[in-house]
């Protein structure tokens, strides 16, 4: 039998705004488990997901006592039941709790004197007897009956929902979401649940009693097959042909263009997908991008009456009191994110991007008397946010943040109901959004709001799908800025000129070794490590700080891999015997990390660099504590997938970062990962210093690779 306790639910402290989560006090009686022997008839804090909760009824919990590492002894609940009342003082309390609404003590204590022990036997299968009752109407009684029936079918839906393979977790929010309707989806269409549960599952689930080719599988996996596409490529559509080699791929029998052109008809006249020429796309990825646009067009059809003139003046006298001069793009660019209510402002390293987003949110203050709240700046990461609040010493928010993520109900707070009261939103690194984050901040923005976008369009586009801010450029109605003139730049430098040589794909015969801040290393991939461990030793031997340190690579795996590379620095830079092995990776107390996901809630963001402050085993179980800049975050066992070694980062996860000193690495074996614009990226991360070891070759062909150059997105077509 399951370890359990049996008692009642005393308090709940915390529970998840939507979801089943759960934090309470019990007061335990009974129990079969050994550790809980101690806590009879005394109180416990237990943790778990649940239906409702109703503090006048028994419970039974099985689970086990854990120990967390900061509210110390707790009950973690795996599973649970109501407890059926086993005498008459039990049952008046059973039947005037909250599970039966309009029946309170006087009433309930009439119905056990009249029916005794049979009182729930009654209630389930002879309800109209009740109504004798006084006090007690059919109506009631009904009432009654359906609750408890009610709370009997959720617990036997649970066991169900458990036997096919969901957790507690799934099937409490499959029934919160699905109610009565769950069983049908579960013995009908189970992809209907892919919104709560991943494909892979439903399907393992689906093919254990169902054919491979079953119509509701074929649409599915059509459906999975382009989504899936549009996120390994960016694109937002996708070529028919295309589609139809993967469907092939999918099943042991015959797919054959007749099947697939029945399926691409249905799902097309359901209005789930939409073709356009040759290729088609998923209804909702269309409908993002087409929001975006007639959003787009609505904020920009109105323009601020303001005379040059007095622009002009407030520019000079911005110029005169910060000690600067602007040059005619970049008066230009200011002028025209203060007239027009959207505008973009693209450039490369050095051009002043930074220096005009505070130049126009100075002079916008000056001009219409604003405050700080009136403004927001944006960015997509943390990192970048961290930079722009130091550049601009304004307060900068990840987009996450500002629309305030909500990690339970995976959404955000201000939407098209809740807007933004801000003025002037100005967002930084516009390359990295995707349409779906896009979209979700236009929806936040009140309709006077002016709009300005920044970033750099030669820079590597969203993980995510979508071309953004490329796609807007490419818009003739919209106005936007493309600064060229290259300012921040030390006498002796070559970096910005090297990031300008690769935009404009130079080819290069050799390198000069006279630089102050670059340096090429020719090397072949099997000495690539032997170069590396000498720059890490010179690094520690001048004391330079692991933050203004960074390695590049564009993959994890093979010889000079982020994985190699970052347990071979970890030996240089952080030597000692206590190691620990985390779901197949090696950690240490004080190892250099980075969050891969966002974390609203503890204030952690996709990218963040961080160092771990302490592994332990607490109740035998591993928690992992991060410092994230003085934020401290806990990681727990099935959280470990959150972070990595950061030595060496990808070069996708250091995009709107930025680092005094960096190394990339070209191994001949990546050729087919580098392309231009990810080796621009790379490039644009160093500030002070850049040493790029490996082929020239292999550098040549990755300046004139074009590889996602140009998305295929619905942007591009309207």
């Amino acid at each position: 039998m399951k370890n359990y306790i049996l008692g009642n639910i005393r308090k709940i402290i915390y529970e998840s705004n939507s979801g089943p989560y759960k934090v309470g006090i019990f007061k335990v009686r009974e129990t079969n488990d050994d550790d809980m022997v101690p806590f009879l008839n005394k109180i416990i804090g237990f943790t778990g997901s649940f239906t409702e909760i109703d503090t006048d009824l028994d419970y039974v919990l099985y689970g086990k006592l854990v120990t967390h590492p900061k509210y110390g002894l707790q009950y973690q609940v795996e599973n649970y039941e109501v407890k059926a009342p086993n005498d008459l003082d039990s049952l008046v309390l059973y039947l005037s709790s909250g599970l039966f609404k309009g029946i309170g003590a006087k009433t309930a204590k009439k119905i056990v004197e009249r029916f005794g022990m049979n009182t729930i036997d009654v209630i389930k299968n002879d309800y109209t007897s009740l109504a004798t009752v006084s006090g007690m109407t059919i109506t009631k009684a009904r009432k009654m009956h359906d609750a408890i029936l009610n709370s009997e079918y959720n617990q036997d839906l649970i066991l169900k929902l458990n036997g096919y393979g969901f957790s507690i977790n799934e099937s409490i929010r499959l029934i919160t979401t699905y109610k009565s309707r769950i069983n049908d989806v579960i013995d009908g269409n189970i992809y209907e649940l892919i919104d709560i549960i991943n494909f892979d599952k439903l399907d393992l689930i689906f093919l254990k009693n169902n054919e491979e080719m079953h119509p509701f599988r074929v649409e599915a996996l059509i459906l999975h097959n382009i989504y899936s596409y549009c996120y390994e490529t960016g694109d937002t559509l996708m070529k028919r042909e295309e589609l139809f080699l993967r469907m092939k791929k999918c099943f042991k029998s015959s797919f054959t263009a007749d099947n697939y052109l029945v399926y691409i008809n249905k799902l097309k006249n359901e209005g789930k997908i939409i073709e356009i020429n040759d290729m088609v796309a998923l209804t909702n990825f269309v409908n993002t991008e087409s929001f975006i646009l007639d959003e787009i067009n609505r904020i920009n059809s109105t323009k601020n009456i303001i005379k040059e003139s007095k622009l002009d003046l407030l520019i000079k006298q911005y110029e005169k009191r910060c000690k600067i001069i602007f040059n005619d793009d970049q008066k230009e660019a200011i002028k025209g994110s203060i007239i027009n209510n959207f505008y973009m402002i693209s450039g490369g390293p050095g051009t002043g991007k930074t220096t005009i987003i505070k130049a126009i949110v100075e002079i916008i203050k000056d001009l219409y008397d604003y405050t700080s709240d009136n403004i927001a700046l944006l960015a997509p990461t943390g990192r970048a946010a961290k930079r722009m609040t130091e550049s601009i010493r304004c307060p900068a928010y990840t987009i996450h943040k500002f629309l305030k993520w909500n990690k339970e109900t995976e959404s955000f707070s201000i939407d098209e109901y809740n807007k933004t009261y801000e003025d002037i939103i100005i967002v930084d690194e516009a390359s990295m959004i995707d349409i779906f984050l896009f979209e979700s901040l236009l929806k936040g923005l009140k309709s006077t709001v002016k709009l300005v976008l920044v970033g750099d369009s030669n820079q590597l586009p969203s993980i995510g799908p979508g071309d953004l801010l490329n796609d807007l450029l490419m818009r003739d109605n919209l106005n936007y800025k493309y600064l060229n003139t290259i300012y921040r730049v030390k006498e002796g430098s070559y970096i910005t000129y090297l990031a300008n040589d690769i935009k404009n794909r130079k080819h290069f015969d050799k390198f000069s070794n006279n630089y102050s801040d670059f340096k090429f290393i020719e090397s072949s991939d099997d000495n690539i490590q032997s170069y590396l461990v000498q720059i890490c030793n010179s690094v520690k031997e001048k004391n330079i700080s692991l933050n203004d340190f960074q390695v590049l690579a564009p993959m994890y795996k093979g010889l000079n891999g982020i994985d190699n590379i970052n347990n071979m620095m970890a030996n240089i830079f952080n030597k000692t015997d206590e190691i620990y092995n985390v779901a197949d990776r090696y950690y240490r107390v004080n190892d250099k990390v980075i969050q891969l996901v966002n974390d609203v809630e503890n204030n952690v963001y996709n990218g963040d660099i961080g160092y771990i402050k302490s592994i332990e085993y607490i109740d035998k179980k591993l928690v992992i504590e991060i410092d994230y800049g003085g934020n401290i975050v806990e990681y727990k066992s099935g959280e470990f997938d959150k972070f990595n070694l950061a030595y060496a980062v990808s070069i996708h996860k250091s995009q709107g970062s930025e680092y005094d000193n960096v190394v990339i690495i070209l191994a001949k074996s990546f050729n087919r990962m580098f392309y231009n614009k990810l080796i621009y990226t790379a490039v644009t991360r160093a500030k002070a210093s850049l040493i790029i070891i490996g082929s020239l070759d292999s550098f040549n062909q990755s300046v004139n690779a074009s590889y996602a150059a140009n998305r295929c997105t619905y942007l591009k077509y309207v």
